[in-house]
């Protein structure tokens, strides 16, 4: 879901059919961009879902792949297979892997999840017990008005920071959190799956290799939910490992074959919802359209990187702050909405100004977080795998670090 590359790396020059693929060691900005539409969607129809019925405008493209721009559900799976992207991208050709490597990857993606997490939290905890009131939202659609009705049980809210600890309760105070804890959980072993990905073989083994991971997560899921979603970390890893090769290919298609790869994806990405009025309840059937999703979602970010118009209009400004506040944007929108939108809808009576009003909120606070939080959590996440790796180094070659070199 979130970038842990260190800032400060040049953007890569815009891809078109004639120029070579962005190189390794650049951050892919267009990916940024992509992952903060994604998160406006999930605001979207969290902010839609406030009416019991279905805005008139929106009925037409109801259950259709032009649901994308509010389809939440999607959304996450697209952090995702995008998170599985990023992480291997640094590795997907490398000869060799640094010394202590594994372990301060994870200490990056700690330093990268938890800062911002724990602080949203800290904002949720604040908004829920000093300036929320149960009465303020049963105006409104069922599922709006259920949230924050329950009483606040601290055991639960002190699991919940865990991330990782078991019978968690992520809906107590940040509905949207649930997918940080596959997130962080993956993580942790998310060094064996770019091993695993990265190990030199023919392409035509590594889709086997994929639809392995389908078909041994798939009986897993009622016994570990991470299997459910693992398959879209490796799906992303993978198309890192094959990006290089991918992305000219993909620069160098016709215009009416970039349009045509964009449609099959966005159609793909929008299974789930098309889906939705069969009522299906087998959860071999759901795995599978999880799984499609995915598919679009990988066709998304191939296409976000490596077709020159679309990369080039994503590498804009406005396009990249939606980027670099995405991660608090997505923690905070959902605390923010629920206290501020009631009270915005009473003074104004509009849902639209209701929304609008809510997310210029959302934005400010989201910039915040990210400059004074999630900034900071980076560069002392880059300054801890630096030592870690130092240390790992020393104690392998049997030395003894000096102060200055340990700080």
């Amino acid at each position: 879901m979130f970038d842990p590359m260190p800032l400060g790396r040049p953007p890569p020059v815009a891809a078109g059919p004639s120029q070579p693929p962005a190189p390794r060691g650049s951050r892919l900005s267009e990916l940024d961009a992509l992952r903060g539409l994604a998160a406006l969607s999930v605001f979207l129809g969290h902010s839609f879902s406030m009416i019991s019925q279905t805005p008139k405008l929106l009925r037409p493209i109801q259950n259709t792949p032009l649901q994308f721009f509010y389809d939440g559900g999607a959304a996450v799976l697209l952090f995702f297979v995008l998170s599985g992207f990023v992480l291997n991208l640094r590795y997907a050709e490398a000869k060799s892997y640094p010394s202590g490597w594994a372990g301060s990857f994870i200490i990056r993606r700690v330093f990268r999840i938890y800062p911002a997490f724990l602080a949203s939290m800290g904002l949720a905890l604040l908004l829920r017990t000093c300036f929320f009131s149960p009465e303020q939202t049963r105006s409104f659609s069922d599922w709006f008005s259920a949230l924050w009705q329950q009483p606040l049980a601290w055991g639960q809210v002190g699991r919940s920071l865990t991330l990782v600890g078991p019978k968690l309760s992520t809906g107590i105070l940040d509905p949207p959190i649930w997918s940080l804890v596959y997130e962080m959980r993956i993580s942790l072993f998310f060094p064996m799956v770019i091993l695993l990905v990265n190990a030199k073989r023919k392409a035509r083994l590594d889709v086997l290799l994929l639809l392995t991971i389908y078909l041994l997560s798939m009986p897993l899921v009622p016994f570990a939910a991470s299997f459910q979603y693992l398959p879209q970390f490796v799906l992303g890893a993978m198309c890192a490992k094959y990006f290089s090769r991918a992305q000219p290919r993909l620069a160098a298609l016709s215009g009416p074959s970039k349009v045509l790869w964009l449609m099959v994806a966005l159609t793909l990405y929008g299974t789930s919802v098309m889906v939705v009025p069969l009522h299906l309840q087998d959860p071999r059937v759901k795995f599978l359209v999880i799984q499609l999703v995915g598919l679009g979602a990988a066709g998304l970010i191939l296409g976000s990187a490596s077709l020159g118009r679309l990369s080039l209009l994503l590498r804009t400004g406005v396009f990249q702050f939606l980027g670099r506040t995405s991660y608090s944007f997505y923690l905070s929108h959902l605390p923010l909405l629920i206290v501020i939108g009631p009270l915005i809808h009473l003074a104004s009576g509009s849902y639209l100004i209701t929304w609008l009003g809510t997310l210029a909120v959302v934005y400010s606070v989201s910039y915040l977080l990210f400059r004074f939080v999630e900034v900071p959590g980076m560069r002392l996440g880059s300054c801890a795998s630096g030592v870690f790796a130092k240390r790992w180094d020393a104690g392998r070659k049997g030395t003894k670090l000096s102060p200055s070199a340990s700080a």
